[in-house]
């Protein structure tokens, strides 16, 4: 059985994320491996999916500077809220993108069906 992956290994593809304590990220990496879990995926990749999924989700509840401005001391944050159609599902972080590019390529999938409340 392939290991799960770490708060940390999310951290390093996602400095986004570094505010986020361990509870946090475990409880994200919960939720990527449950939904793995009933997939068919060779246990060498399964770690790599955990990480982009995981991080995936994370990223949909973190703010982040999208624009600053310096003399005024002005930030723009980004919206993960966003509901246009090319904006939902794992199209929405880069995370998420290559996680269904990882899918496609390991299990002949393009993506797992997830519901987001």
């Amino acid at each position: 059985m392939a290991n799960d992956t770490t708060p940390d290994k999310i951290r390093s593809i996602a400095k986004h994320l570094r505010s986020l304590s361990d509870d946090d990220l475990n409880l994200y990496i919960e939720d990527a491996k449950a939904e793995l879990d009933e997939e068919k995926i060779p246990d060498k990749y399964r770690e790599r999916l955990q990480r982009y999924l995981a991080a995936h989700l994370a990223s949909l509840n973190v703010r982040r500077v999208a624009s600053q401005k310096v003399d005024g001391m002005s930030q723009t944050f980004s919206n993960s809220d966003r509901t246009s159609v090319e904006s939902m599902g794992l199209d929405s972080t880069p995370y998420g993108q290559e996680f269904a590019r990882l899918m496609k390529k390991y299990t002949s999938r393009s993506s797992l069906k997830l519901t987001v409340f």
